[in-house]
C-alpha cells in the first residue's frame, strides 16, 4: 500500500511539473506552445471578472493600481461607460472600441436616435428610455437635454451653464458701434453767391417834412458793395448714410449635419 501510495505521489508531482513548466489548456489537450493558458470552446465564452469602478483615475475597488489587470467595467458615469477595462499603473483605459463614454458628442448624417446615440433636440430627459435617463442627470440634464438644432457648439466659460444656448446669427450695427469720426465738406463753386445792397448815390431827397432839402448820399458812388461784419452769417449742409437699417449676417459657410450625444443603450 505504502509503493502505490508513493507511485500515485510521484504521478501526481509529475503533472504538476508539467503545468508548472508547460502550457496550461483548458478543453484542450495541445495548448499552444506560445501560450501560457489556452482556453477552448465551440459553444463557450470566456468571461472576465465583472466589477463596477470608481473612475479612470481611480483603483478603487481595487486598493491599488496594478499594471496590466483587466476588468468589465459595468459602471456608466462622466469617466467612464461600460466595457472592458486595462490597468497601465496608473489609470483605467478602455479596450473596447465599441463602447463611448457618456457625454461624447458627434455630427452626423442620422436623423434619429441610434446605438446609444441620441439627437439633441431639447426633449425631456424623462421622454429618454428609462435605462439611459439616470446616464443624462449624471452629465448635467436633469430636466431637458438641450437642443443643438441651427447651432454651432461651443466651449463653455466656467460661469456658463452646461448646456447653455446663446449667440445669434445676425447683428444691427447702433450708432454707439461706429467709429468716432467728423465729416468735413465744402461747397462747391457752383453754389457760390453774394449778398448785396445798393447805395443811392448823390440822388437828392426831400428828408423833412420842414421841406429841407439834403443830400441823402453814402459815398457818391452807386454800385454793389459787400456787406459788414455784422452780417456773416453760416450755411449748413447734411451727409446722409445711405444706409437702411438691415442685420449683417454673422452665419459662414457651413455643411448643415445633426448633433447626437452619447447616453448609453
Amino acid at each position: 500500500m505504502k509503493k502505490l501510495n508513493n507511485i500515485i505521489i510521484l504521478i501526481i508531482t509529475i503533472l504538476i511539473c508539467n503545468i508548472l513548466n508547460g502550457q496550461v489548456g483548458v478543453n484542450t489537450s495541445n495548448p499552444s506552445q506560445e501560450s501560457l493558458l489556452e482556453l477552448y470552446s465551440t459553444n463557450t465564452g470566456f468571461l472576465p471578472v465583472r466589477l463596477s469602478l470608481v473612475s479612470s483615475a481611480s483603483a478603487s475597488p481595487l486598493s491599488q493600481h496594478v499594471k496590466g489587470m483587466m476588468v468589465y467595467n459595468t459602471t456608466n458615469n462622466v469617466t467612464l461607460s461600460e466595457g472592458l477595462y486595462l490597468n497601465n499603473g496608473t489609470e483605467w483605459l478602455r479596450l473596447s472600441t465599441l463602447d463611448t463614454p457618456i457625454g461624447n458628442v458627434k455630427y452626423g448624417v442620422q436623423t434619429a436616435d441610434h446605438n446609444g446615440w441620441y439627437l439633441l433636440d431639447g426633449r425631456a430627459v424623462s421622454s429618454l428610455p428609462v435605462s439611459v435617463q439616470s446616464n443624462a442627470t449624471s452629465i448635467g440634464f436633469a430636466t431637458n437635454i438641450p437642443n443643438a438644432s441651427g447651432r454651432y457648439l461651443k466651449a463653455k466659460t466656467g460661469a456658463e451653464t452646461l448646456g447653455t444656448l446663446g449667440g445669434n446669427t445676425a447683428f444691427t450695427v447702433a450708432q454707439a458701434n461706429l467709429p468716432s469720426m467728423t465729416f468735413n465738406g465744402t461747397a462747391l463753386w457752383a453754389g457760390s453767391h453774394n449778398h448785396t445792397y445798393t447805395d443811392r448815390g448823390n440822388i437828392v431827397a426831400n428828408a423833412s417834412n420842414a421841406g429841407a432839402i439834403v443830400n441823402n448820399q453814402a459815398d457818391d458812388s452807386a454800385g454793389t458793395f459787400t456787406t459788414s461784419a455784422a452780417g456773416d452769417h453760416s450755411h449748413t449742409f447734411n451727409v446722409t448714410t445711405g444706409g437702411s437699417n438691415s442685420a449683417v449676417s454673422i452665419n459662414p459657410k457651413n455643411i448643415a449635419l445633426n448633433i447626437f450625444i452619447y447616453l448609453g443603450q
